[in-house]
């Protein structure tokens, strides 16, 4: 009997058996371990082309990631070029406030796409409707921001015409959730090019951003090079190789 057979001969039998019955509640377990060990090897064999890292921090501060904001703009030069910032999950707004402050150019953009009313739904401890800003938008004086509000499935395709992509572009991914952030991705991914940055904010989550970026990088053949992470892969930022290639 070959492989083929012998794997769909198993499959048949685990559906007959209805094994779920007794080993269902370790499902969830089961997948999020796997990722946790794919994100391990993931970070084994990617450590060594980070140009700016931290591991291992004993004490991960979320507001170090300013750190990583201000080594990734003096390095590629970003302060005074005019940028398209696409920010997916904005919050109190202190990643926007902090790259409104940093870059000073006219024609820049600044997109911030958000509910405001907390999480659609539970993320890991977390329960749906936490960080809400009550529907409220974060005080944020700069003409140049662009305030979407709603699920990002209901609100990205439509906004995305009015995206300057010819600017060099940064994604920022905030949105915690696999399902934010895989759909953000797959609908940006025709109008990204090579050279064009994104930022994961909670990378090192095995069940939700690493998840949504190993399904993209999977589903679109495309190469995303790391160049720098901080508070232990917590945040990463990657640059874009749009190449018809598996990574």
């Amino acid at each position: 009997m070959n492989k083929v057979k012998i794997i769909k001969k198993i499959k048949a039998n685990i559906i007959r058996l209805r094994l779920h019955r007794f080993f269902g509640f370790a499902a969830d377990l089961l997948i999020y371990t796997g990722y946790l060990l794919k994100l391990s090897r993931w970070i084994d064999k990617n450590k060594k082309h980070l140009s700016y890292n931290d591991f291992y921090n004993r004490k991960v501060t979320h507001k170090d990631r300013e750190k990583l904001y201000q080594f990734f703009s003096d390095e590629m030069k970003l302060a005074g070029i005019p940028v398209s910032y696409l920010e997916f999950g904005v919050g109190r707004g202190n990643s926007l406030r902090w790259w409104t402050g940093n870059n000073n150019h006219p024609a820049s953009q600044f997109w911030a796409f958000d509910t405001y009313e907390g999480l659609p739904e539970k993320y890991g401890t977390y329960d749906k409707g936490v960080f809400s800003l009550d529907g409220k938008f974060p005080e944020l004086n700069d003409e140049r921001i662009n305030f979407i509000k709603g699920l990002f499935q209901e609100t990205l395709l439509s906004t995305i015409p009015e995206i300057n992509f010819k600017s060099q572009v940064i994604v920022h991914i905030d949105s915690d959730l696999y399902s934010a952030a895989l759909y953000t991705l797959a609908c940006l991914y025709p109008h990204l090019k090579e050279g064009d940055y994104i930022i994961f904010d909670e990378f090192v989550v095995p069940g939700h951003e690493f998840k949504a970026y190993d399904d993209f990088i999977k589903s679109f053949y495309i190469r995303l090079e790391p160049v720098a992470a901080i508070n232990n892969y917590l945040q990463m930022i990657f640059k874009i190789k749009k190449v018809n290639s598996t990574q």
